[in-house]
């Protein structure tokens, strides 16, 4: 179903939100593109398939992944409100590398690729946001890597994982690291390159060793600098 908002409204833009536009820019985004609400586990766009449209994140959360030929899955990264999804694809006209599926209940602006374009190409401010967007895509990715390439251990690699997702959502609590923590332990797998049983498995001895405490979906890393030695 169609959503009802407004760009110029929004209470969401803040220093990493790609609406983060001056006014005359943001009463041109709230006439193109639509509004819709789409539920939990619904998938947005997929990967191999063609872009021809960009996602802004109005609301909710939604996981990237990418699948191998034998079908596991790397969740690449988390996007939430003031992401785009779709970017890099529609910039360099190719398929889809990931697939992005709906973790929540979320509200979207669908922007077709040549209003996109025309879009970014009449302002200055609009190609700047659009050039940080696909830079944090690009960090993502290579944090990805990174974890996957140089962490030796699976315990490096799951607090290689633990820890790149605080940086990007912590709340300092003195020495800690505190942040909101939405996955499963299946979806934190996928994102560190293990099994679902071998994470399960560390978190209770990161517990255990005092390094990692969770309440819900709040997440406390007591000791990041013991964490860090593990992969490094």
């Amino acid at each position: 179903m169609p959503a009802s908002h407004s760009c110029i409204t929004c209470a969401i833009r803040g220093p990493q939100c790609f609406c983060t536009l001056p006014a005359l820019d943001l009463l041109d985004l709230d006439t193109i593109g639509a509004p819709h609400d789409i539920a939990a586990n619904q998938t947005v766009l997929r990967e191999g398939y063609s872009a021809d449209r960009v996602y802004i994140i109005c609301k909710g959360r939604i996981k990237i992944s990418a699948a191998s030929e034998g079908g596991r899955l790397l969740l690449v990264r988390i996007a939430g409100p003031g992401d785009v999804l779709g970017l890099a694809s529609i910039l360099r006209t190719t398929n889809h590398k990931v697939t992005a599926e709906t973790i929540e209940p979320c509200q979207l602006k669908s922007i077709p690729r040549a209003a996109f374009i025309d879009f970014m190409r009449g302002s200055p401010d609009v190609s700047q946001n659009t050039a940080l967007a696909v830079a944090r895509e690009y960090e993502a990715a290579l944090l990805s890597a990174r974890r996957l390439a140089l962490s030796t251990s699976a315990a490096g690699k799951l607090a290689s994982a633990l820890l790149d997702w605080a940086r990007m959502n912590h709340i300092h609590n003195n020495e800690a690291l505190e942040f909101a923590m939405p996955l499963t332990h299946e979806e934190l797998a996928c994102m560190a390159g293990l099994s679902r049983e071998t994470v399960t498995r560390l978190l209770a001895r990161f517990r255990v060793e005092g390094l990692v405490d969770q309440q819900g979906e709040r997440m406390t890393l007591h000791e990041p600098a013991k964490l860090q030695s593990l992969y490094c």
